[in-house]
Protein backbone atom coordinates (compact mmCIF):
# COMPACT_ATOMS: atom_id res chain seq x y z
CA UNK A 1 0.00 0.00 0.00
CA UNK A 2 1.21 3.65 -0.71
CA UNK A 3 2.00 5.61 2.67
CA UNK A 4 0.48 9.22 1.91
CA UNK A 5 2.66 12.39 2.09
CA UNK A 6 1.28 15.57 3.20
CA UNK A 7 3.81 18.56 2.23
CA UNK A 8 3.28 21.89 3.64
CA UNK A 9 4.51 24.88 2.75
CA UNK A 10 4.52 28.23 0.87
CA UNK A 11 4.08 28.49 -3.26
CA UNK A 12 7.51 28.68 -3.75
CA UNK A 13 10.42 27.79 -6.02
CA UNK A 14 11.91 26.19 -3.01
CA UNK A 15 8.90 24.02 -2.14
CA UNK A 16 8.29 23.54 -5.89
CA UNK A 17 11.39 21.86 -6.60
CA UNK A 18 10.83 19.76 -2.91
CA UNK A 19 8.13 18.31 -4.46
CA UNK A 20 9.21 17.92 -7.65
CA UNK A 21 11.97 15.87 -6.38
CA UNK A 22 9.59 13.48 -3.97
CA UNK A 23 7.44 12.80 -7.18
CA UNK A 24 10.75 11.69 -9.30
CA UNK A 25 12.47 9.36 -6.52
CA UNK A 26 9.43 7.97 -4.79
CA UNK A 27 6.25 6.67 -4.83
CA UNK A 28 4.29 8.31 -2.30
CA UNK A 29 1.00 9.83 -2.86
CA UNK A 30 1.75 13.43 -2.52
CA UNK A 31 -0.97 16.20 -1.43
CA UNK A 32 -0.11 19.77 -0.78
CA UNK A 33 -1.12 22.79 1.79
CA UNK A 34 0.05 25.96 0.45
CA UNK A 35 -0.76 29.40 1.29
CA UNK A 36 -1.45 29.78 -2.97
CA UNK A 37 -2.01 27.23 -5.37
CA UNK A 38 0.29 25.51 -7.36
CA UNK A 39 -0.43 25.31 -11.15
CA UNK A 40 2.98 23.06 -11.48
CA UNK A 41 0.77 20.51 -9.50
CA UNK A 42 -2.60 20.04 -11.13
CA UNK A 43 -2.83 16.13 -10.90
CA UNK A 44 -2.03 16.52 -7.32
CA UNK A 45 -4.91 17.33 -4.40
CA UNK A 46 -4.27 20.61 -3.33
CA UNK A 47 -5.30 22.93 -0.58
CA UNK A 48 -5.16 26.82 -0.26
CA UNK A 49 -5.00 28.31 3.47
CA UNK A 50 -4.29 31.42 4.95
CA UNK A 51 -0.97 30.80 7.08
CA UNK A 52 -0.95 34.26 8.62
CA UNK A 53 -0.32 33.90 12.36
CA UNK A 54 -3.54 36.70 12.50
CA UNK A 55 -5.36 33.68 11.05
CA UNK A 56 -6.89 32.01 13.89
CA UNK A 57 -8.38 29.51 11.69
CA UNK A 58 -5.77 27.94 10.19
CA UNK A 59 -5.51 25.43 12.87
CA UNK A 60 -9.15 23.76 12.36
CA UNK A 61 -8.68 24.06 8.79
CA UNK A 62 -5.14 22.32 8.63
CA UNK A 63 -6.87 19.61 10.92
CA UNK A 64 -9.46 19.15 9.07
CA UNK A 65 -7.43 18.78 5.89
CA UNK A 66 -5.63 15.74 7.23
CA UNK A 67 -8.77 14.52 8.82
CA UNK A 68 -9.85 13.53 5.47
CA UNK A 69 -6.48 12.96 3.55
CA UNK A 70 -4.98 10.77 6.60
CA UNK A 71 -1.31 11.22 6.16
CA UNK A 72 1.81 8.42 7.51
CA UNK A 73 3.79 11.79 6.87
CA UNK A 74 3.61 15.28 7.18
CA UNK A 75 6.60 17.76 5.75
CA UNK A 76 6.58 21.52 7.18
CA UNK A 77 8.71 23.85 5.75
CA UNK A 78 9.60 26.63 7.81
CA UNK A 79 9.68 27.12 11.14
CA UNK A 80 7.57 30.30 11.09
CA UNK A 81 3.96 29.83 11.10
CA UNK A 82 3.43 27.06 9.00
CA UNK A 83 5.05 25.03 11.21
CA UNK A 84 3.29 27.04 14.08
CA UNK A 85 -0.23 26.36 12.73
CA UNK A 86 0.31 22.86 11.28
CA UNK A 87 1.61 21.13 14.48
CA UNK A 88 -0.64 22.58 16.76
CA UNK A 89 -3.42 21.28 14.08
CA UNK A 90 -1.57 17.97 14.56
CA UNK A 91 -1.57 17.92 18.38
CA UNK A 92 -5.74 17.90 18.19
CA UNK A 93 -5.51 15.00 15.60
CA UNK A 94 -6.20 11.39 17.22
CA UNK A 95 -4.02 9.83 14.74
CA UNK A 96 -0.34 10.65 14.44
CA UNK A 97 1.80 11.08 11.17
CA UNK A 98 5.08 11.48 11.45
CA UNK A 99 6.35 14.96 11.32
CA UNK A 100 9.08 16.43 9.82
CA UNK A 101 9.98 20.14 9.87
CA UNK A 102 12.87 21.57 7.48
CA UNK A 103 13.86 25.06 8.35
CA UNK A 104 15.13 27.15 6.01
CA UNK A 105 17.35 30.04 7.54
CA UNK A 106 15.86 33.73 8.39
CA UNK A 107 12.96 31.17 10.45
CA UNK A 108 15.50 30.10 13.03
CA UNK A 109 18.10 32.30 12.31
CA UNK A 110 16.14 35.72 12.95
CA UNK A 111 12.58 35.90 14.25
CA UNK A 112 13.29 34.60 17.51
CA UNK A 113 15.76 37.47 17.98
CA UNK A 114 12.89 39.77 16.40
CA UNK A 115 10.20 39.44 19.83
CA UNK A 116 9.73 37.11 22.90
CA UNK A 117 6.66 35.47 21.07
CA UNK A 118 8.53 34.90 17.77
CA UNK A 119 10.71 33.31 19.88
CA UNK A 120 8.48 30.79 21.19
CA UNK A 121 6.50 30.06 18.08
CA UNK A 122 9.79 29.03 16.52
CA UNK A 123 10.70 26.61 19.79
CA UNK A 124 7.08 25.36 20.15
CA UNK A 125 7.64 24.47 16.34
CA UNK A 126 10.92 22.53 16.87
CA UNK A 127 9.83 21.14 20.19
CA UNK A 128 6.74 19.28 18.21
CA UNK A 129 8.28 17.76 14.93
CA UNK A 130 9.71 14.74 15.03
CA UNK A 131 12.31 15.16 13.17
CA UNK A 132 13.94 18.32 12.02
CA UNK A 133 16.13 19.60 8.91
CA UNK A 134 18.51 22.41 7.84
CA UNK A 135 20.51 23.36 5.01
CA UNK A 136 23.44 23.80 7.22
CA UNK A 137 25.88 22.89 10.14
CA UNK A 138 25.48 26.40 11.26
CA UNK A 139 22.07 26.36 11.46
CA UNK A 140 21.70 23.17 12.42
CA UNK A 141 23.91 24.21 15.55
CA UNK A 142 21.66 27.04 16.17
CA UNK A 143 18.44 24.69 16.70
CA UNK A 144 20.06 22.71 19.14
CA UNK A 145 20.38 25.81 20.91
CA UNK A 146 16.77 26.80 20.54
CA UNK A 147 15.31 23.19 21.54
CA UNK A 148 17.39 24.22 25.21
CA UNK A 149 18.09 21.12 26.63
CA UNK A 150 15.36 19.39 24.05
CA UNK A 151 16.71 16.40 22.65
CA UNK A 152 15.26 15.72 19.07
CA UNK A 153 16.87 14.32 15.68
CA UNK A 154 18.33 17.17 13.70
CA UNK A 155 19.47 16.64 9.76
CA UNK A 156 21.25 19.03 8.09
CA UNK A 157 20.68 18.25 4.49
CA UNK A 158 20.17 20.89 1.19
CA UNK A 159 17.89 20.84 -1.40
CA UNK A 160 20.48 20.97 -3.88
CA UNK A 161 20.93 22.55 -7.33
CA UNK A 162 18.29 21.27 -9.62
CA UNK A 163 20.14 19.16 -12.12
CA UNK A 164 23.88 19.50 -12.90
CA UNK A 165 24.83 21.26 -15.43
CA UNK A 166 27.20 20.02 -18.26
CA UNK A 167 30.75 21.76 -17.29
CA UNK A 168 31.04 25.20 -18.56
CA UNK A 169 33.72 26.75 -21.49
CA UNK A 170 34.89 29.28 -18.83
CA UNK A 171 35.75 31.27 -22.27
CA UNK A 172 32.46 31.85 -23.33
CA UNK A 173 32.13 33.62 -19.60
CA UNK A 174 31.43 37.51 -20.50
CA UNK A 175 32.13 40.51 -18.29
CA UNK A 176 29.04 39.74 -16.12
CA UNK A 177 28.68 40.23 -12.61
CA UNK A 178 25.32 38.87 -11.39
CA UNK A 179 23.20 39.06 -8.30
CA UNK A 180 19.68 37.73 -7.82
CA UNK A 181 18.68 37.63 -4.35
CA UNK A 182 15.37 39.06 -3.14
CA UNK A 183 15.32 42.97 -3.42
CA UNK A 184 14.54 42.94 0.89
CA UNK A 185 16.66 44.81 3.05
CA UNK A 186 17.99 41.29 4.47
CA UNK A 187 19.90 41.03 1.20
CA UNK A 188 21.46 44.14 0.84
CA UNK A 189 21.28 44.60 -2.92
CA UNK A 190 21.99 48.30 -2.25
CA UNK A 191 25.82 47.45 -0.81
CA UNK A 192 26.03 45.54 -4.27
CA UNK A 193 25.25 48.64 -6.68
CA UNK A 194 27.12 50.86 -4.84
CA UNK A 195 30.65 48.87 -4.56
CA UNK A 196 30.04 47.90 -8.31
CA UNK A 197 29.26 51.99 -8.68
CA UNK A 198 32.65 52.99 -6.80
CA UNK A 199 34.36 50.14 -9.05
CA UNK A 200 32.86 52.03 -12.13
CA UNK A 201 33.14 55.14 -11.44
CA UNK A 202 36.70 54.94 -10.49
CA UNK A 203 38.01 53.05 -13.05
CA UNK A 204 39.08 50.29 -11.33
CA UNK A 205 36.73 47.52 -13.01
CA UNK A 206 36.64 47.33 -16.86
CA UNK A 207 33.75 50.16 -18.08
CA UNK A 208 32.48 47.40 -20.51
CA UNK A 209 31.10 45.44 -16.98
CA UNK A 210 27.46 44.67 -16.54
CA UNK A 211 25.68 43.96 -13.16
CA UNK A 212 23.08 41.54 -13.75
CA UNK A 213 20.77 42.50 -10.56
CA UNK A 214 17.93 39.85 -11.40
CA UNK A 215 14.85 38.89 -8.77
CA UNK A 216 12.32 41.34 -7.05
CA UNK A 217 10.91 42.67 -4.11
CA UNK A 218 10.29 45.96 -1.92
CA UNK A 219 13.29 47.69 -2.54
CA UNK A 220 13.65 47.16 -6.33
CA UNK A 221 12.05 50.91 -6.87
CA UNK A 222 14.64 52.34 -4.98
CA UNK A 223 17.66 50.36 -6.20
CA UNK A 224 16.68 51.67 -9.44
CA UNK A 225 17.01 55.46 -8.09
CA UNK A 226 20.30 54.25 -6.14
CA UNK A 227 21.46 53.07 -9.55
CA UNK A 228 20.51 56.45 -11.31
CA UNK A 229 21.96 58.37 -8.47
CA UNK A 230 25.08 57.03 -9.00
CA UNK A 231 25.67 57.11 -12.49
CA UNK A 232 25.95 53.49 -13.22
CA UNK A 233 22.20 52.87 -15.06
CA UNK A 234 24.28 51.92 -18.33
CA UNK A 235 26.33 49.25 -16.45
CA UNK A 236 23.70 47.89 -14.80
CA UNK A 237 20.38 45.83 -15.77
CA UNK A 238 17.60 44.72 -13.65
CA UNK A 239 15.66 42.13 -14.95
CA UNK A 240 12.19 42.00 -12.17
CA UNK A 241 11.13 37.97 -11.69
CA UNK A 242 12.64 35.91 -14.35
CA UNK A 243 11.40 32.38 -15.05
CA UNK A 244 14.27 29.82 -13.92
CA UNK A 245 15.40 28.78 -17.68
CA UNK A 246 16.47 32.69 -18.25
CA UNK A 247 18.22 32.96 -15.09
CA UNK A 248 20.38 29.51 -15.93
CA UNK A 249 21.13 31.87 -18.98
CA UNK A 250 22.43 34.53 -16.57
CA UNK A 251 24.77 31.74 -14.66
CA UNK A 252 26.41 30.32 -18.25
CA UNK A 253 27.59 34.06 -19.37
CA UNK A 254 28.49 35.64 -15.00
CA UNK A 255 31.97 35.35 -14.57
CA UNK A 256 31.12 36.62 -10.66
CA UNK A 257 28.33 36.18 -8.29
CA UNK A 258 27.20 38.33 -5.62
CA UNK A 259 25.80 37.60 -2.33
CA UNK A 260 25.54 39.57 0.74
CA UNK A 261 22.45 38.91 3.10
CA UNK A 262 23.11 39.84 6.96
CA UNK A 263 21.78 36.24 7.39
CA UNK A 264 21.38 33.30 5.61
CA UNK A 265 21.35 29.26 5.44
CA UNK A 266 23.03 27.78 2.64
CA UNK A 267 21.42 29.71 -0.30
CA UNK A 268 20.37 26.93 -3.55
CA UNK A 269 21.53 30.43 -5.81
CA UNK A 270 25.39 29.98 -4.79
CA UNK A 271 25.24 26.21 -5.22
CA UNK A 272 24.06 26.72 -9.14
CA UNK A 273 26.34 29.95 -9.55
CA UNK A 274 29.07 27.85 -8.15
CA UNK A 275 27.91 24.89 -10.60
CA UNK A 276 27.75 27.30 -13.81
CA UNK A 277 31.56 28.52 -13.02
CA UNK A 278 30.79 31.58 -11.06
CA UNK A 279 33.25 33.09 -9.19
CA UNK A 280 31.27 33.54 -5.61
CA UNK A 281 31.65 36.89 -3.39
CA UNK A 282 29.46 36.18 -0.13
CA UNK A 283 29.03 37.85 3.11
CA UNK A 284 31.05 36.60 5.86
CA UNK A 285 28.14 34.05 7.23
CA UNK A 286 28.62 30.63 8.61
CA UNK A 287 26.20 28.82 6.07
CA UNK A 288 28.79 30.55 3.63
CA UNK A 289 31.67 29.24 4.92
CA UNK A 290 30.68 25.90 4.66
CA UNK A 291 31.22 26.34 0.68
CA UNK A 292 33.63 28.62 0.46
CA UNK A 293 37.18 28.98 1.86
CA UNK A 294 38.11 32.74 1.41
CA UNK A 295 40.71 33.23 -1.54
CA UNK A 296 40.60 29.66 -2.60
CA UNK A 297 37.32 28.93 -3.83
CA UNK A 298 36.01 32.02 -3.53
CA UNK A 299 35.87 35.51 -1.78
CA UNK A 300 34.41 36.43 1.89
CA UNK A 301 33.60 39.35 2.22
CA UNK A 302 34.32 40.05 6.16
CA UNK A 303 33.63 44.02 6.33
CA UNK A 304 31.14 45.11 4.06
CA UNK A 305 32.13 48.48 3.56
CA UNK A 306 34.82 46.95 1.72
CA UNK A 307 33.46 44.66 -0.99
CA UNK A 308 34.88 46.55 -3.89
CA UNK A 309 37.99 44.65 -2.72
CA UNK A 310 36.47 41.29 -2.65
CA UNK A 311 35.07 42.17 -6.18
CA UNK A 312 38.62 42.69 -7.77
CA UNK A 313 40.34 40.18 -6.08
CA UNK A 314 36.95 37.66 -8.02
CA UNK A 315 37.98 39.63 -11.69
CA UNK A 316 41.39 39.29 -11.63
CA UNK A 317 41.01 35.13 -10.79
CA UNK A 318 38.23 35.29 -13.98
CA UNK A 319 40.83 37.54 -15.88
CA UNK A 320 43.61 34.38 -15.52
CA UNK A 321 42.26 31.19 -17.56
CA UNK A 322 44.48 28.48 -15.45
CA UNK A 323 43.17 30.05 -12.01
CA UNK A 324 40.32 30.68 -13.21
CA UNK A 325 40.00 26.84 -14.59
CA UNK A 326 41.76 25.30 -11.11
CA UNK A 327 38.61 27.48 -9.28
CA UNK A 328 36.03 25.67 -11.38
CA UNK A 329 37.08 22.90 -11.19
CA UNK A 330 37.30 22.81 -7.45
CA UNK A 331 33.65 24.08 -7.08
CA UNK A 332 31.97 21.88 -9.80
CA UNK A 333 33.25 18.40 -8.07
CA UNK A 334 32.14 19.99 -4.54
CA UNK A 335 28.30 20.66 -5.95
CA UNK A 336 28.58 17.27 -7.73
CA UNK A 337 29.39 15.26 -4.81
CA UNK A 338 27.43 17.57 -2.23
CA UNK A 339 24.66 19.54 -3.52
CA UNK A 340 22.55 17.93 -6.16
CA UNK A 341 18.83 17.90 -5.56
CA UNK A 342 18.94 14.15 -7.13
CA UNK A 343 22.08 13.57 -4.20
CA UNK A 344 19.91 15.14 -1.34
CA UNK A 345 16.14 14.57 -1.96
CA UNK A 346 16.97 10.73 -1.20
CA UNK A 347 18.44 11.70 2.48
CA UNK A 348 15.25 13.33 2.89
CA UNK A 349 13.16 10.13 1.46
CA UNK A 350 14.81 8.56 4.17
CA UNK A 351 13.59 10.14 7.00
CA UNK A 352 10.12 9.16 6.20
CA UNK A 353 10.91 5.52 6.89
Amino acid sequence: MTSKLIVIGSNSIHCKRFIQGILDNSNYEVAIITNLQMPEFTSLKQYQINFALSNIKAKKQIAEILNIEKPEIVHIHQANSYAWHSLRAIRSLKFKPKTILTAWGSDVLLLPKESRILARIVRYSLINADVITSDSLYMSGVINQLLNGVTKPIHTINFGIQELPLKQIISNKKKVILSNRLHKPLYRIDKIISAFAGLINNQLLDADYQLIVAAGGEESDNLRKLAQKLGVVDNIHFTGMIPYKELVDYYKIAKIFVSVPESDGTASSLLEAMAYGCVPVLSNLPANLEWVINDYNGFISVNINELQLEIIKAVKIADNPEDYRNLYDFNYQLIENKATLKCNINKFIELYQ
